[in-house]
């Protein structure tokens, strides 16, 4: 019996409806969902077990659809694409817009009536609760539906996702506050309920995270490898990148695939990446040593105890990592700055035959320029990390291309 816990995070929520997806595809059956704000209307139609239709609002969002405001204007002012040209008009749109005491979300009320069904979510077998916070009596809520007035659940909806920006409305006399004020990832809701397999979606948007103290359930973290972007970019463009990571990302958690930004089976043979370390041909290994001004070592051990600690501190790999994670890693950077695609599954050769074709060498010699002792300095190394990175990947590729076994 799996529990979905959704953080609230805006227009970030489109990450949630890709994790969902990939969930689903997965087989994993989902029996409670609670949620805050975004991921409370998310939950609703996670409830309603609906994901195309949900998929479809995120796919097709834009500004419009959130708030009463030009799509046009809103993306200028999320990308601050003020000119003299459009100051004149912008000033008077937020003069509008600050005069109405806050943004009109008249949209987002016509988009939940018409995906919503209350009477479906109420007759499903599925938990659902969520989190607001009542102004008026100044106090947090901790909603399940069956505590919902019939006929009032959208309106509790917005209630959960109500940020201070929007125009303060009363809900049955009373004005309600965004639940991420109070609980922005309402755990409790679910282990309130006896459930003890637990997947959270994080967003990491604003809000306070309460302190679980109980104890004896597991939990999965779903987090973002990448910026979600900012709480009102209800563009197109960003939805749809966050649908696409939030799959992913979600693939990578439960298929332990290796990878920061990309997803890649592991090859689940550390002796292959140790042994390519192994046979780094001994001048090779020199020059990487004076790349890093470390000389009048035995080659062997300025490789291992010098050369890859500092390859793993560049690319910033903990102290868990393994051989694999490091040579990864050069490949991923390799990927990134020759545009390999990023959202796809590869497997360990398929994703090094696409890194060797595409490679093209760095003109970095950062090294030549920097004395010896200079380069003993963290600090001065730490400045040029990325282009000594780069001299580094310079020689090591050399190999990579002649020796195509690795």
């Amino acid at each position: 019996m799996y529990g979905l816990v959704l953080e609230g995070g805006g227009a970030k929520g489109a990450f949630q409806i890709g994790a969902w997806k990939a969930l689903k595809e997965m087989g994993i059956d989902i029996d409670g969902i609670s949620g805050t704000s975004v991921g409370a209307l998310n939950g609703a139609i996670i409830a309603q077990d609906e994901l195309e239709r949900c998929y479809d609002i995120w796919y097709n969002m834009s500004p419009s659809k959130v708030i009463n405001i030009e799509d046009e204007l809103l993306e200028k002012l999320l990308k601050f694409d003020i000119t003299p040209d459009n100051f004149h008009y912008i000033i008077n749109q937020l003069k509008k817009l600050l005069g109405n005491r806050g943004l009109d979300i008249t949209p987002l009320k016509t988009l939940l009536k018409e995906y919503i069904n209350e009477d479906i979510i109420r007759s499903s077998k599925k938990d659902f609760g969520m989190v607001t916070v009542s102004l008026t009596d100044l106090k947090p809520l901790e909603l399940y539906i069956e505590d919902i007035p019939n006929g009032q659940l959208i309106n509790y909806l917005i209630a959960s996702a109500h940020l201070p920006v929007f125009k303060m409305e009363k809900i049955r006399g009373k004005l309600y506050l965004d639940g991420g004020f109070y609980d922005n990832l309402p755990i409790r809701l679910l282990l309130s309920k006896g459930y003890r397999n637990l997947i959270a979606v994080r967003l990491y948007g604003i809000g306070r995270m309460r302190r679980v103290r109980e104890k004896g359930f597991n939990i999965t973290y779903i987090t973002p490898s990448d910026d979600l972007g900012m709480t009102l970019d209800f563009t197109t463009e960003r939805a749809r990148r966050n649908l696409k990571l939030g799959y992913f990302d979600t693939l990578k958690a439960f298929n332990k695939l290796k990878g920061n930004k990309y997803y890649i089976e592991p090859k689940k043979d550390e002796d292959y990446f140790i042994n390519y370390f192994i046979n780094l041909d001994k001048e090779k290994v020199l020059r990487i040593g004076r790349i890093l001004g470390i000389e009048d070592m035995p080659y062997r051990r300025m490789l291992f105890e010098y050369i890859i600690p500092k390859l793993s501190e560049f690319l910033n790999i903990g102290r868990d990592g393994e051989y694999e994670d490091i040579i990864l890693a050069i490949y991923e950077r390799i990927a990134e700055k020759h545009g390999v695609k990023r959202f796809e599954i590869y497997n360990f050769e398929d994703f090094k035959g696409k890194v060797l074709t595409r490679f093209k060498p760095s003109t970095s010699n950062v090294s030549k320029i920097i004395p010896r002792f200079f380069k003993q300095s963290d600090l001065l190394m730490k400045t040029v990390k990325d282009d000594v990175l780069d001299e580094i990947i310079n020689e090591l590729f050399k190999d990579f291309i002649s020796n195509p076994t690795i």
